[in-house]
Parts: structure tokens; sequence; C-alpha cells
């Protein structure tokens, strides 16, 4: 049973969570109801003092740690605190407790034993973006194992956890990884003490290679020192297995063949990255973690990727084509074999009008029938394109069971969670990777099952997704009517706040404007300053047309009321040059007319200066220069 420590005043400790040779962690209460999580490292500090070596060496990484939360990121646990330990005056970091699985319990019954492609490749953009935010502030991880990657249930997104390597000084880390390490997942160079930006990418690689494989490429066969010295010699000697054949061999049962055959087909660009994680010497893999994300990012949004899905869909489109003709060409012969073969019908008195016009008219609704279904089917697969998997609605799903009652709408609903994911089947077991987030949109049901209802819904580029939403992430359209809440939406979590900002931010930096909007929008309406400001913002620069110029200024008048930053500095910006028609084109402002007002401009970048924002100052020191070259004028004249 795991040691009872008391953490330090105000931190209640709440018993283990898992404890290993780079220390435990420990489920924590501070006073009140926030959970945290902290983790305590194996060496006392009996001095805080610069006498005590290990005290130094403590603070030196607690330091960097700081850095790395000093611009908070979604893939990365955010630091609470650090310090010394009230019992045993061990050293601990408390980091925020994060709900939800982490990677090695997701590759264990009862889930499946390898990650789909998508996934693989999400976790690739969403791990490489925490080790470059890390590796900017000079932070090496130096733990990266799939046990210290979890799942945030809440925001979707996959966290990078347990700093306690980092915070470790040389002698103890080698201690620490020669005792108790997770072998499976170390770099050659770890052998010897060293940790480097390159190991970080190392152990990235073993992850990708477990996720895609449903196996470590070096598995420990037991916990004995020769088992992990054959590990050991392994990472520094032997190459990696056919990661290609692992993946076949592991696929689930319980998929369809033509899922699997999918699966297998595992982009080139991930298989080459892996491999480029895991080679032996540090120099040949990634400088680092940005150059890694970058990597990913391009790969994984490049038009080579769309290609190989247009080819494969292609492929499916003419072998159903070529199914269709032949089963045409076929029910063709058989009516003209059925037409010759009728013997004709001596009627007695007049011929009933229309009879031979219905024979004729069911062969001719038959062919129109053959050739509508085969129209449909080439426009679904040409006419359908790849779509990001973070999109609010992503794609039309196919393959999504659909009522075979007629289609009468049953219920109206809207979204109450911050992602209410499609399923193919009233199965939370058949989940996809598509979703709703909560907006102004009403949710039609059109089949209700097992506690799901069945909807198709249109998003603001015209993509339509079917498929099965469960109820419990939804509210019905009368209950959302009478719930008592200002702009009738549901007050999302700071963390999902968070997590849908970045989403913002990636679109914006893609030039994905109207996804971007559809996030600020419903953002701006929960009284988030920073999606007031960029819903405002955009109307002013001519990206936002859902909102005149005047509901544009008001939008960033409120952002700046409450304090944003960035608002003051605009504002400030259009007060003081609201007469400069070339300055405000420059900056794309001149789709509107503005109010000069240089007591109000001056006030508000001087407030965002004294805030930090280096560009308010800039504007500041223009002004003083233009204002010095007028009185140098005036004095001339």
């Amino acid at each position: 049973m795991a040691r009872v420590f008391t953490i330090t005043e105000g931190l209640e400790n709440m018993g283990a969570l898992k404890t290993g040779g780079q220390g435990s962690v420990y489920k924590a209460r501070r006073i009140g109801e926030i959970i945290s999580a902290v983790k305590l490292l194996p060496t006392p500090i009996y001095s805080e003092t610069i006498d005590d070596k290990h005290f130094t060496d403590f603070q030196n990484e607690v330091n960097k740690l700081k850095k790395v939360n000093q611009d908070p990121n979604p893939n990365v646990v955010k630091i609470i605190s650090s310090g010394i330990t009230d019992t045993g005056n061990f050293p601990f970091i408390e980091m925020e407790f994060i709900e939800g699985p982490d990677l090695e319990e997701l590759l264990k019954s009862p889930h499946d034993p390898v990650f789909t492609i998508k996934e693989i490749i999400k976790v690739a953009e969403h791990l490489s973006n925490a080790l470059s935010h890390c590796h900017k502030a000079d932070v090496k991880h130096g733990d990266v194992k799939s046990n210290n990657v979890k799942f945030n249930i809440h925001s979707g997104n996959y966290i990078l956890l347990d700093f306690g390597m980092a915070m470790m000084s040389d002698e103890q880390r080698r201690t620490s990884l020669r005792q108790a390490g997770a072998i499976e997942f170390m770099a050659p160079e770890q052998n010897d003490g060293k940790m480097l930006f390159q190991t970080d990418i190392y152990s990235f690689g073993i992850i990708l290679y477990e996720l895609v494989a449903g196996i470590v490429p070096f598995p420990l066969a037991d916990r004995g020192e020769t088992s992990r010295n054959k590990v050991m010699v392994a990472h520094m000697e032997s190459p990696v297995p056919d990661i290609l054949a692992l993946r076949r061999q592991h696929l689930p049962a319980t998929w369809a063949n033509d899922k699997k055959e999918r699966e297998m087909q595992v982009p080139e660009w991930l298989l080459r990255m892996i491999d480029k994680c895991l080679e032996k010497k540090p120099d040949n893999r990634f400088v680092n973690g940005t150059e890694l994300h970058n990597f990913v990012v391009y790969h994984s949004t490049s038009p080579a990727n769309y290609n190989q899905v247009a080819t494969e869909a292609l492929k499916t489109l003419e072998k159903e084509t070529a199914r269709l003709r032949k089963e045409n060409e076929e029910l063709q012969r058989s009516l003209f074999k059925f037409q010759q073969s009728k013997i004709p019908v001596q009627h007695v008195g007049n011929n009933i009008p229309g009879q031979h016009k219905k024979r004729g008219a069911g062969k001719w609704l038959w062919l129109l029938v053959i050739v509508v279904a085969l129209a449909f089917i080439a426009y679904t697969f040409i006419s359908s394109e790849p779509v990001e998997n973070n999109k609010p609605v992503q794609e039309t799903q196919a393959t999504a069971s659909q009522p075979v009652k007629p289609r009468t709408i049953i219920g109206q609903y809207k979204v109450q969670v911050p992602r209410a994911y499609f399923h193919n089947e009233p199965d939370p077991s058949s989940r996809r990777g598509a979703y709703l987030i909560p907006s102004n949109d009403v949710i039609t049901a059109l089949d209700e099952k097992n506690g799901f209802i069945y909807t198709e819904f249109t998003n603001n580029k015209g993509q339509t997704s079917k498929g099965w939403v469960q109820k419990t992430d939804l509210v019905t359209l009368d209950e959302w009517h009478r719930q008592d809440s200002a702009q009738q939406a549901v007050r999302l979590k700071q963390e999902d706040i968070n997590s849908q900002l970045q989403d913002a931010r990636t679109f914006l930096a893609n030039n994905e404007i109207k996804e971007a909007l559809y996030i600020y929008d419903y953002l701006a309406q929960q009284d988030v300053p920073e999606a007031m400001y960029q819903w405002g913002n955009m109307a002013l620069q001519r990206k936002n047309d859902a909102i005149d110029c005047k509901e544009g200024w008001n939008w960033v008048q409120k952002a700046s009321d409450k304090g944003y930053v960035p608002a003051k500095r605009t504002l400030g910006f259009l007060y003081l040059f609201a007469d400069s028609d070339e300055i405000l084109k420059i900056n794309d402002y001149d789709n509107c007319q503005y109010e000069r007002n240089v007591f109000k401009g001056t006030k508000l970048l001087t407030e965002a200066m004294f805030s930090g924002d280096t560009t308010a100052k800039r504007l500041l020191d223009e002004l003083n220069i233009r204002k010095k070259d007028s009185t140098e004028v005036q004095v001339a004249q």
C-alpha cells in the first residue's frame, strides 16, 4: 500500500494515483473543491538554501516549468504550484487533474488494440504540439510514454503529463532510469544519463509505433534486470520490427474486412516520420518538437493525402458502377425475354385502356431507378471532400444506419455539451469523429432508439452529417427556452473554452475564416473576451459579413471593457488614426468610418502598454514622434 503524506498546508492528500521510479503521483484537493494531481519526487530536500545542491537543481527546473505555463498550451498539463512537503521534505509539483484515460489504457480491452489512422494522426498533432511548446521553453520532458499522455474527456485533447523527470538532476535521473525507468520508451542515449530534445522525439516515435502496431517495438518480457538489459541493448542495436505486419496481426476481429483493409493504408509520410524518430543516433532524428510538429501539420493537411482518399473513393465508385451496369444489362435481357415469350391475351369487347403503356412504363421505371442510383453514387463519391476532424461537422457518413420509418420530425433539440459526437448506430461503441458544438442551430430528430436520436444536420459550409446522437448530449428545445440563461446557451468550463479558442486560432492560421467565425460567434455570446474581440474586429476588417461596422465596433468595445488588451490596443489605434486613410488601409480597417479622439486613443493605448503590449508602446512612440515633428514645424514657421 502506498505511503500517505501530508503534502503542505491547504493541499489535502486524497491517495496515490500511481507510483514509479521517478516518484509517486497523488490525487489532491485544495481547500474547497479544486482537484489536482501532485507529483512527489523521491529525493528529499533538507535545506531550502543554495548550499543544498538538490534544492538548487529543483528550483532551476521549477523556473523552467514556469516558462512552459507562461503561455498555456491545450496539450500540456498546467502546473499549479511546487514546493517541499511538510512530511518527509519531498519536493513536489502540483498539476491540474486530467479526467480521462491515458494511451496505455486506451490500447487495452474493452478498447481496440490499435488506433485508427485518423486518431493516430490526431495524437501525433497534439503530442508534437506539446513537445514543441516545451522545447521552445527549453524544457526537456525526459519521460514521454503512453501512460504519461492522457485523453481529456472534456476537451477531446491529448495532454502531456508528469514533468517529474524534467525536475531531476542528472545524477538523480541516471539512478532513476537505471532502476525503474520505462525502458520500452527510452532513447539509446538515456542509458548514459543524457537527456536531449531528440530524446523526447525518440519516445514520441515509440508511442506512435505502439498506436500503429498495437505493441512497442521492443517489449519488456518481465521486470527482471535481464529483460531490462535486453530491451536496452535492442534500442541501441536492433532494427525495429515491421510495423505494418504487426498492425495487421493486431487488427480487431470485430472490424469489418473493408475497414481492416482501409486501416492498413497507413500514410507513407507517417511511417517515414516514425522511422526518423526512431533513429539510433540523435542527430538523425528531428532536431526538436517544433521541427517535428511542423512536419506533422504540413503532411497531415497536404493535398497529397486527399488524393489518396480520392483515389480509394474512385476505385470504390468504379466497382459499384460496374456492378450496377452488369445488373442493368441482366435486367434488360430479362425484360426482353419476358416480352418475347409473353402470350398475347385476346379480350372480348373493348380493350382495357392503358394496358400496353403500363408494361412499357414498368421497364422504363426500372431503367430510371438504375440511372438515378448510378448518378447518386457517383455524386456521393466524387463530391465528397476530406475535412479536418476538429471542425464542428466534418463529413457526410454514408455508413450510418438510417431509420426505416417515414421521415417525420419527432423532436427538436439543442446541443448542451462541448462536443456531441455522431454515431453510425444507436450504440456508444459506433462513435465517429464528427461532432456538433453548442450553437443557435436546432437539431431535428427523425428517429429515436436506445437513448439516441437520428438526425441529418447541415453546417454553414453545406456539408451534411447523418447519424445518431446521444440524447444525454442534447436538451429539448422547450427545455432550452425554459433555462434561466442570459444567452440561452450552455456555460462552458474554462478548459472547454480554451480548447475551442485554440481550434479557432488554428482555423485562422489556415485561412479557414468561416470555421473560425462559427466558433467566435458562439463564444462571443458566452462573453468570452477574445471571441468578442475577434467577432467584432473581423467585421471591421471585412472578414465577417454577419454584422455591420457599428455592431463590430460594439463587440470590440465590450471586449475592451472586460480588460482584453488587444481590444484596447485596436480601439486606441482607431481613435488616434481615424483620419488617416492610408494607415487604415494598410491595416485593413478602411471598410468603416471611425471617430477621431486623441484623448480616448492615448488612454487606451497607455492601458494596453502597461499591460505589457509592445505594439501599443510602439504606436504611442510613433504618436509622440508625430507630435514632436508637428511642434518643430510650428516653431520654424
